[in-house]
């Protein structure tokens, strides 16, 4: 049986998937989060905008807050200064922010005003083993500052760039392991300006803060391709295991019906009138032993039938594959014809690729079913089992009526197997005694 080629087909196909997954990747777009779009963050407010006393206009305010400009003019405050916007995320009340870790970058744009020495460009995260919803400081603050001549045209920042400042560090006093920057639960993003601005009014407008990134990673991508290359190798090789296992179980049978064949013939030996031999090569009868065996059942006046078999293209295989291969071609069909036998049944090589099988049957129908049986199984089985070839063979067949000379039904059954050649191979052709017709199975 000659298998379709489909694995050169599924690898080729498993290589183009993985080039345009790879390419894909490439050209995907990046996902994007604007902060700065309406309905994006629960809240935004200014940080300051609440300092001044009763009446006093505020040292932080919005100059127009749709657009994010505001302004902040600190003059005679005293104590901690604040400028700058913040994003609130989630559910800040219970602690529920987003989770940025599939975004790795931020892109702003931020026009300045004011000669501040520094921005600052901060998130903080909120880590329930030690963050308090009464103290909003205690969300882990990470951050990076910036240059003004850094923001004089819109900026793209790692988020790794920002980082866990010395100063929280030093305040929470937490087991060095809480100190890591995190992009998980994340619930309020912050631009501000750090710093003493006392009589430097700054004005601020955030046209845009949007994060991005990968809707899959490189890294998830070449953990997906290689898995699913895994799992194609090992479906594969199951596959392949299964079907080594189910020829090495046929090639079982057919090697025990062939031995218990061999062992029946041996007990057999000493009733035929004439030694019957074995061919050495493939174990069935030589010539000499099934003339004998022939000699034996032409006694017995019952009609026979007589089946010729033929490997088809063997010289072929001989030529191409040697004569090692065609060795075990020889010994196998031998073991497939065998195995599908009765008892009763003989089969010997005739000589070279020749087979003959004589039977006793009362119509010529019986022998060709016989024969058409065994062709199928030659055609169905694993002859060469390295899977470089497959074998047919072509039969032809006659009945023997009793008390007619089998050299004759030779003959006939001869010229029915030259039909069966001739007119394709892998067939059944048959001859009857006294018709010139032939029927084709």
């Amino acid at each position: 049986m000659q298998h379709a080629p489909s694995n050169p087909g599924l690898l080729a196909a498993g290589i183009a998937l993985t080039l345009l997954a790879v390419a894909g990747h490439t050209w995907l777009p990046l996902q994007e989060l604007d902060l700065t779009h309406p309905g994006v963050a629960s809240n935004a407010f200014l940080i300051g905008e609440q300092q001044a006393a009763d009446g006093a206009t505020p040292p932080v305010r919005w100059v127009n807050a749709e657009r994010h400009h505001w302004h902040c003019d600190y003059r005679s405050i005293e104590g901690r200064q604040g400028c700058g916007l913040t994003f609130m995320l989630g559910d800040t009340e219970q602690g529920r922010g987003i989770d940025l870790r599939s975004y790795s970058t931020l892109r702003m744009d931020l026009v300045l005003n004011g000669g501040a020495p520094l921005v600052r460009v901060a998130m903080r995260n909120f880590d329930p083993r030690f963050s308090k919803l009464e103290d909003g400081n205690s969300a882990r603050m990470q951050s990076v500052q910036l240059r003004p001549r850094d923001v004089a045209r819109p900026v793209q920042l790692n988020l790794s760039e920002l980082t866990v400042p010395e100063w929280w560090v030093q305040q929470f006093d937490l087991p060095r392991e809480y100190n890591q920057p995190s992009r998980e639960n994340v619930t309020a993003f912050t631009v501000d300006i750090p710093g003493d601005i006392s009589g430097q009014p700054q004005d601020l407008e955030l046209r845009s803060l949007v994060l991005q990134g990968e809707w899959i990673s490189r890294d998830q991508l070449y953990l997906a391709i290689l898995s699913a290359w895994l799992l194609g190798a090992s479906a594969l090789a199951t596959r392949r295991w299964r079907e080594l296992r189910q020829r090495a179980r046929q090639q079982q049978r057919e090697i025990d019906a062939l031995t218990t064949r061999t062992r029946q013939l041996r007990l057999e030996q000493e009733g035929l009138r004439r030694l019957a031999t074995i061919d050495e090569l493939t174990g069935v009868l030589n010539r000499r032993g099934l003339e004998a065996a022939i000699d034996d059942l032409e006694a017995q006046a019952e009609p026979l039938g007589l089946v010729l078999l033929d490997i088809d293209h063997f010289k072929a295989v001989n030529d191409h594959w040697g004569h090692a291969a065609g060795d075990e071609v020889l010994r196998r069909v031998a073991a497939i014809v065998a195995a599908s036998l009765r008892s009763a049944d003989v089969i010997g090589r005739w000589g070279g690729e020749e087979f003959v099988i004589v039977c006793r049957c009362r119509h010529i129908d019986e022998a060709a079913a016989l024969a058409e049986k065994l062709r199928v199984a030659i055609v169905a089985a694993d002859v060469d089992a390295k899977g470089r070839f497959g074998v047919t063979a072509s039969f032809g067949v006659t009945l023997v009526p009793p008390g007619t000379p089998t050299r004759r039904a030779f003959r006939r059954a001869d010229a029915a197997l030259y039909r069966a050649k001739a007119g394709g191979r892998d067939r059944v052709e048959l001859s009857i005694a006294g018709q010139d017709a032939a029927t084709t199975r």
